[in-house]
């Protein structure tokens, strides 16, 4: 009766078999038994101390972290007390800024364009005539002679051409635009600042890069000579054919090259492509007084122009070498003259005394120099001597 019993107990309280070992009867199935062999339980035993021990260890590093973020805490405000200290003056920026711009919308919203305009320099690049029209014609309510508004004109002989004080924006009426003693043409080609002192800006030099500062010399130069209008349609001793190129010959540089008869400062720039040219209203060959021929040293390399470096030599003539000129006459018949070179020197493109000698027959050659500049010009003086 008393294992039937015991059994029956065992059954309804799931006890487990009476009659297993007393070591593991009376467990609820699944608690891990103390002394079990680990390799024959489902579950590891604990170690009672072993597990006090990891809960004091873990409670004392919560109290650590707990104390090193109090003391974070107070050392450095939290992330919410940031938030609040900044969120105010956030409000205050933003609405300033909304009010500022629907009071001022028409300056902010010209301001945003300007930001996207391209400069200058990159604007005149493209159709420049009609906006070239309406700024000459802002100088001159009427004129007389249409031609002084044509773009390579050059009004006040400064030795920018109307459509060169375009681009730079200098006066086409005045030759020093800023007063300062300099002709706005020599200030260009020496890169100074044509409407103040010192050099040019950024945006001016970006400018000036894209005029032709070579011709711009040649202007300047034609403007200092001491012009005389009677020798402009022919030479006084000889009736010549102006109407064709003569030719200049320099054996010493193997040089024959097209002697161009230009008749105005504003056909400079295509006569020196197809030569070199000879100044208006200075001598002409067999007359007394100065023979004024210039060609380039250099150029634009984009040009792709044969005569871009012409005279890019002529430093290297020596006193006693030949030069030779040709000159058709009106009859047909060809007339030639030979002058020795007697020096060179270097001038200001704007120096008179490149011009004033009238001793003798004389032909001085001229370019711009040194090389790749327009700063100064080089002169070659020769004389006139028998064939």
């Amino acid at each position: 009766m008393t294992n039937q019993y015991i059994s029956e107990i065992h059954s309804l309280l799931k006890l487990g078999d009476p009659n297993v070992s007393p070591a593991i009867n009376g467990a609820p199935e699944g608690l891990p038994i103390a002394g079990e062999n680990k390799a024959d339980s489902h579950t590891p035993a604990v170690n009672v101390r072993e597990h006090e021990q990891i809960l004091h260890s873990n409670a004392d590093t919560a109290k650590l972290n707990n104390n090193f973020v109090i003391k974070m805490n107070k050392s450095n405000p939290t992330v919410a007390h940031v938030k609040s200290f900044l969120i105010y003056p956030m409000i205050f920026i933003i609405a300033f800024g909304f009010f500022y711009i629907v009071l001022n919308f028409a300056s902010v919203s010209a301001q945003v364009q300007g930001m996207f305009a391209k400069p200058q320099a990159q604007q005149i690049l493209g159709d420049q005539l009609p906006a070239y029209d309406s700024w000459i014609n802002g100088y001159f309510y009427s004129v007389s002679d249409a031609t002084l508004l044509d773009p390579n004109s050059d009004i006040d002989k400064d030795g920018l051409s109307n459509m060169d004080e375009f681009i730079m924006r200098t006066n086409p009426t005045v030759a020093d635009s800023d007063g300062d003693g300099y002709p706005d043409g020599m200030e260009v080609i020496n890169y100074k600042n044509p409407w103040g002192t010192g050099n040019m800006t950024v945006s001016q030099k970006q400018l000036a890069d894209t005029l032709d500062m070579n011709l711009i010399n040649n202007r300047i130069s034609y403007n200092a000579a001491p012009i005389n209008p009677g020798l402009v349609a022919a030479a006084s001793t000889t009736d010549y054919d102006l109407s064709k190129p003569g030719t200049l010959s320099i054996p010493r540089l193997n040089l024959t090259v097209p002697l161009i008869w230009s008749k105005d400062p504003s056909e400079f720039e295509t006569d020196l492509t197809k030569g070199v040219i000879h100044y208006p209203g200075t001598a002409f060959p067999g007359q007394q007084g100065t023979i004024y021929v210039s060609g380039h040293s250099s150029d634009y390399i984009w040009k792709h122009d044969a005569m871009q470096s012409i005279f890019a030599k002529i430093n290297f003539l020596k006193p006693g070498d030949d030069i030779f000129i040709d000159v058709y006459g009106v009859d047909g018949k060809v007339h030639n003259f030979r002058y020795q070179v007697t020096g060179n020197h270097v001038y200001k493109p704007d120096d008179q005394t490149q011009f004033i000698d009238n001793s003798s027959n004389k032909l001085n050659l001229s370019t711009c120099w040194p090389i790749g500049t327009s700063t100064n010009r080089i002169v070659v003086s020769a004389v006139q001597v028998g064939l």
